[in-house]
């Protein structure tokens, strides 16, 4: 039977795992199709489930465990199994990356990631406050999120400060770039955020900047498909823990390792490994953020990945 996560970080990529089992339709979350995440969030009560956009393509789980009132966004559905339309509209979201301007948000943000928070917003912001009011005085609010998710997870947070005074905790994992130089600039300045990225993920690296646009401009398979890319602005936010393929933890608040990893994210590319890097970005039991940051007793031997 699978146990509650031994560290706050293993706890908050539970949650971010059970929301990707919100389904098409639901409104509350069924714990047996979250198994063995929802055990290892432990949550005290069933949390409130959101969907919103096209399809009902986004979703978002709030719920409180002795950690406090978590609000954990739904990544980009994943292609495995049949294309849906709502795995398209999920990706054409992500893909939508205009800089725009968002109510209650300093400089200018990632469109998609906006667009899917924004039709969340009114319920999410509701049910924290319902929660927290039936939370002892002093109960802290964590945001989270893994992939899409993570860059939601930004924006909400900076919401909650900005419109509502809320501080909160934000933890991310797998998470792109959410917005613009002058945004992140305003973030870091009163966001608590830790994010969280593994060996090869290429998700963290996008929206790409102008610089690993040049690193990838010599491979002819980007070459063509680069060429009028517009090279927005856009920064990481919060500090990083980045998780090396050994699985040591390594503090890089600088991103001083980034040129490193670009260089093996090329050669992975080169070498035709794609399978490699889409691994590295999952967020299931067996995959790299689970085995390193929720090392036992959450995820059983049946769940772990074929070889």
């Amino acid at each position: 039977m699978s146990t509650t996560a031994t560290s706050i970080q293993g706890r908050l990529l539970c949650a971010s795992a059970c929301a990707y089992t919100v389904t098409e339709g639901e409104t509350v979350l069924d714990p047996e199709a979250a198994i063995p995440y929802y055990a290892g969030v432990g949550f005290t009560q069933p949390p409130a489930a959101f969907q919103g956009g096209l399809d009902e393509i986004n979703a978002c789980l709030v719920g409180t465990t002795g950690d406090g009132v978590i609000v954990a966004f739904r990544g980009t559905l994943s292609l495995d199994g049949p294309f849906t339309l709502p795995k398209l509209l999920d990706w054409m979201n992500d893909l939508n990356a205009k800089p725009v301007a968002g109510d209650g948000l300093p400089g200018e943000v990632h469109q998609g990631f906006l667009d899917s928070m924004e039709s969340l917003w009114a319920g999410v912001r509701d049910e924290v406050a319902k929660q927290l009011a039936q939370a002892q005085a002093g109960t802290p609010l964590f945001i989270t999120g893994h992939s899409k998710g993570g860059g939601m997870a930004a924006l909400a947070s900076m919401r909650f400060q900005m419109q509502k005074g809320l501080s909160s905790k934000v933890v991310t994992f797998a998470a792109p770039k959410p917005g613009s130089s002058a945004f992140a600039d305003a973030y870091n300045a009163v966001m608590d955020h830790t994010r969280y990225e593994f060996a090869e993920d290429v998700v963290p690296h996008l929206p790409p900047s102008a610089s690993f646009l040049s690193v990838l401009a010599p491979l002819s398979f980007f070459n063509r498909r680069i060429t009028g890319l517009a090279q927005y602005d856009y920064e990481s936010v919060g500090s990083l823990r980045y998780i090396t393929r050994s699985g040591q933890i390594v503090p890089d608040p600088q991103n001083a390792l980034l040129g490193e990893r670009r260089q093996r994210l090329v050669s992975l590319i080169l070498a035709g490994n794609l399978q490699q890097i889409g691994d590295d970005h999952r967020s299931a039991c067996g995959y790299g953020y689970m085995t390193n940051l929720v090392p036992s007793g959450v995820c059983p031997p049946a769940l772990q990945p074929p070889k």
